[in-house]
């Protein structure tokens, strides 16, 4: 960040890690709009710190509209400061994302690309490939009471296999986006981004669109869904899904008695384009809800 560039800082709570974040005063005001309730109290020691900054309107601003923009981030330990990571870059391919850590969680953590959503005491992940229906799907259970966890990740203590809660923005794009323009979102704050397979994808806060899991919830049993389109007829869900891709790779050992025997693992199969009502009435039929 440049020596007379404004400075904002955010101390972010992630699953009990403590990061405090140096920026600009607009980076300042888009964190909060995507990692609200990961705000960690005044005065809590950090254990990492990330330095953001951006060569335009603002580094996170900058990753939304995917400019070519130079951008850059440092993260450091506290408080000796030691760099474990910069990274300067213009697309965000697959430079690794500093906000929360994760590699430098990654002996803590591990991580599915998921839709997650708890109803008393019963856990779902819905994972599967992109533009598969898994946002879709979950709006449709949260309409039906079911308190949204995380709309991107299934994060998951290695050491307790307890599932964590990730409240950052649902994304909706397609179908769903076109459905809640004009209602459920009209009035809400938003962030739009651009995807080049489903087009223009809104961001907005989970709270706003139904109930959540407060994030210093643990969560489990975790039932696994896999989640496929298919040109059947019907949809269908049975037992036996296809595992997920965990991050890191090998990261399994919370699978050890941490999913729940009965149907740990299963397979939702949906029409190629809509089916979520049909799907949630499906999950919560299996699942007793």
């Amino acid at each position: 960040m440049p020596h007379d560039a404004p400075t904002a800082e955010r101390l972010l709570d992630f699953f009990g890690t403590v990061v405090r974040v140096r920026c600009t005063p607009g980076d300042a005001t888009d964190l909060d709009f995507f990692f609200g309730p990961h705000r960690a109290e005044p005065g809590t020691r950090p254990r990492y710190r990330v330095d953001l900054s951006s060569g335009g309107g603002g580094f996170l601003r900058s990753l939304l509209a995917k400019d070519d923009e130079p951008k850059a981030f440092r993260l450091s330990s506290e408080p000796g400061g030691e760099v474990i990571e910069e990274r300067r870059f213009t697309r965000w391919s697959s430079v690794p994302s500093p906000l929360p850590p994760f590699r430098a969680m990654r002996e803590e953590i591990a991580a599915v690309q998921a839709t997650v959503l708890a109803r008393g005491e019963c856990c779902l992940a819905f994972h599967g490939d992109p533009h598969s229906g898994k946002t879709s799907l979950g709006l449709a259970l949260s309409a039906r009471g079911w308190a949204i966890a995380s709309d991107q990740l299934l994060v998951v203590e290695r050491a307790t296999g307890a599932a964590r809660p990730y409240l950052t923005p649902t994304g909706v794009r397609g179908r769903t986006l076109a459905a809640m323009r004009e209602g459920t979102l009209a009035g809400l704050e938003q962030r739009r981004s651009f995807c080049t397979v489903s087009g223009e994808v809104v961001l907005t806060r989970p709270e706003s669109l139904g109930a959540v899991v407060p994030v210093g919830r643990r969560l489990g049993p975790v039932h696994l869904i896999a989640v496929r389109r298919s040109p059947e007829a019907e949809p269908g869900l049975g037992p036996g899904g296809p595992a997920p891709r965990v991050w890191p790779v090998g990261a399994w050992s919370w699978l050890s008695g941490a999913l729940a025997a009965d149907r740990a693992r299963s397979l939702l199969t949906l029409p190629p384009e809509g089916g979520e009502q049909a799907g949630a009435d499906l999950v919560e039929e299996y699942f007793g809800a």
